[in-house]
Formats: C-alpha cells, sequence, structure tokens
C-alpha cells in the first residue's frame, strides 16, 4: 500500500493600500505554518528540531547561524533560529504529530525556500501556511 500524497495548502492574502496612502513595498514575508501528521521522533527531540532548523535556514545541517531551543519533559520543543534576515520560530506536539512554525524572511523567495526545506526536514503528511506580507511601507499624500 503506498503512502497517502502529502497535502499542502497555501492561503495568500493580498496587501490592502492603506487610505489616503500609496503602497511602496513590504520589510518582511511572513509564513505561519502549520504541519500535522509528522513522525513523532522529528517533533520531540530538541537536537533533531535543532538539525531541521539550521538545515531550513541553510540548506545544510552545518550551516552558520544561531538556533536556540526548549526541550520540554517528556518531549515536545520550542525553538528559534535566526540566519540572517530570516528567522524561524517552532513549537511541536510530537504526541500529536503536529509543529507550529512562524518564518519571518527578508524576501519572498527566501521564505518559501525556508518552507521547502522544513517541509523536507519533518515529512508532515498535510500542511497549511498562510501568507502575509509585513511592514507595508508606504508614503503618505500630504493633506
Amino acid at each position: 500500500m503506498r503512502a497517502p500524497t502529502p497535502i499542502c495548502h497555501i492561503d495568500k492574502f493580498p496587501a490592502q493600500e492603506a487610505q489616503r496612502a500609496r503602497s511602496c513595498d513590504f520589510v518582511s514575508t511572513h509564513l505561519l505554518v502549520e504541519m500535522w501528521q509528522a513522525p513523532f521522533a522529528l517533533l520531540a527531540d530538541a537536537k533533531e528540531v535543532e538539525r531541521a532548523l539550521r538545515y531550513a535556514g541553510t540548506g545544510s545541517y552545518e550551516g552558520d547561524g544561531e538556533v536556540l531551543s526548549y526541550q520540554f519533559s517528556p518531549y515536545g520543543v520550542s525553538a528559534k533560529a535566526t540566519f540572517g534576515d530570516a528567522h524561524i520560530f517552532i513549537h511541536t506536539w510530537p504526541e500529536n504529530g503536529y509543529a507550529a512554525i512562524d518564518i519571518f524572511a527578508g524576501s519572498h523567495e527566501g521564505a518559501y525556500s525556508i518552507f521547502e526545506r522544513l517541509k523536507e526536514a519533518f515529512k508532515p503528511h498535510y500542511v497549511h501556511a498562510l501568507e502575509m506580507k509585513r511592514g507595508q511601507l508606504i508614503e503618505m499624500e500630504e493633506t
């Protein structure tokens, strides 16, 4: 019997122009990610989560960047990783096969590269992500 095909759903919310303002640019892309049915062993141990975050941020298990984690007892992890202009925050509930993840990156491409590597590292069967543009820079019209 073949394993079910992983499902990934992404919602994108278009930016709304501020009233009486002209849109210029955004500071970052923020992906709010939920992963379900990931293997218990990958979510339960802080060292495994740190390894996955380092891979997601650099494309290598041995890259630069800062990764900090907290190991819950008996299992579960909260962690933060910083790589240049990208930041990843994760909280895991391995008993439910669930992880909640925030990805902030200075570029759209950077955020989605991290997202794809996180899916590779945690091997979830279902993923839901919301994309938000953060820090809309605007030029206000003179009144």
